[in-house]
């Protein structure tokens, strides 16, 4: 069986290697192209494909300039939201048995997770000592459609309707501040 699974990591090695080789081909000028054929090694190789290949290619500038400000929005919300803990970390601070059973409580709306290329964060202010707050529970109940960063946003961003008043401090609020911000948070558009 792991005979079966590395041979087909071989396979996808070799197959990336082909498709790299023809990115090689399409954006190296010639005399590039013969300083990485001419490597004494596979290992000099690379190492000349690196020292002769641009990092990002013109036409993906914009693009990635794009994923940057994506991600930085994204870091700053993860700040204003007073950090972010791990699934592992979550199950310690709730008692939880299990991460999966975090994962669980996030399905069903008793938790807001959002997620940071494949791994999910918990924005740190919904927890209340050792507990979830009730008015984080209220928020996702009366908004089961919208995407966790949108939410995010608005937890720590506020609303003009609101005033002075920040969503982050109201669900550790009293029963009429909680019921105020759900009324303003259902409002919320995927």
């Amino acid at each position: 069986m792991a005979q079966v699974a590395n041979a087909e990591v071989v396979e996808v090695i070799q197959q990336r290697m082909l498709n790299g080789a023809s990115l090689v081909g399409q954006r190296l000028s010639k005399a590039r192209l013969k300083e990485v054929a001419g490597a004494a090694d596979f290992t000099q190789m690379l190492i000349a494909i690196l020292r002769n290949t641009p990092s990002i290619d013109p036409a993906e500038l914009r693009v990635a300039e794009q994923l940057s400000r994506a991600a930085e929005f994204k870091r700053d919300l993860i700040v204003r939201a007073g950090g972010a803990l791990t699934a592992d970390q979550v199950q310690e601070l709730l008692g939880y048995k299990s991460v999966q059973a975090v994962h669980k409580a996030v399905a069903s709306g008793r938790m807001l997770a959002v997620d940071d290329n494949g791994r999910k964060l918990f924005p740190a202010f919904q927890f209340d000592g050792g507990s979830v707050a009730s008015g984080m529970i209220a928020v996702l109940s009366a908004t089961p459609t919208t995407k966790p960063w949108a939410l995010l946003q608005f937890m720590v961003a506020s609303d003009e309707g609101l005033g002075d008043e920040q969503p982050i401090d109201m669900i550790k609020g009293g029963t009429k501040t909680i019921e105020r911000l759900v009324r303003f948070a259902s409002t919320l558009e995927d």
